[in-house]
């Protein structure tokens, strides 16, 4: 007569010998073929790095050599223009009329100097009085 042990044993090696296939396992088994072989194929791009912050007065990124200071005894309105176009888009604001009804596009090189006003630009969304917004 066979021990237990033994009896339990044949049961585990007759449940380990039939494999049950699923339609899942079948559908990722050609999925993970199919990507490997895309994979495989395709060409490996070089991956691009962010573009640089650049100045409001250059036209390619970088350094602008030279850097056309005013020349000595210039005006502060020169000084002013130096230094706008020596910032970064990080520098670009709006600033409100007072009346409300136009805006400009300006630029605040240094934090407290007053803003260069560049372009006046058309309020479209005038606030109607008593409205908060």
């Amino acid at each position: 007569m066979a021990t237990l042990s033994e009896i339990l044993a044949k049961k585990a090696a007759r449940a380990g010998t039939g494999t049950v296939i699923r339609a899942e396992d079948e559908k990722a088994k050609l999925a993970a073929s199919i990507k490997s072989t895309l994979d495989a194929s395709a060409p490996s791009l070089p991956k691009t790095q962010p573009p640089a912050p650049r100045e409001l007065g250059a036209m390619e990124p970088g350094e602008r050599l030279p850097m056309d200071h005013p020349p000595q005894g210039a005006p502060d309105a020169a000084w002013e223009w130096f230094d706008s176009l020596h910032s970064f888009e990080s520098d670009l604001g709006i600033v409100i009329d007072p009346k409300g009804e136009h805006a400009w596009l300006a630029v605040q090189a240094k934090q407290f100097d007053p803003p260069l006003l560049i372009l006046r630009l058309p309020l479209l969304n005038r606030r109607l009085p008593g409205e908060p917004f």
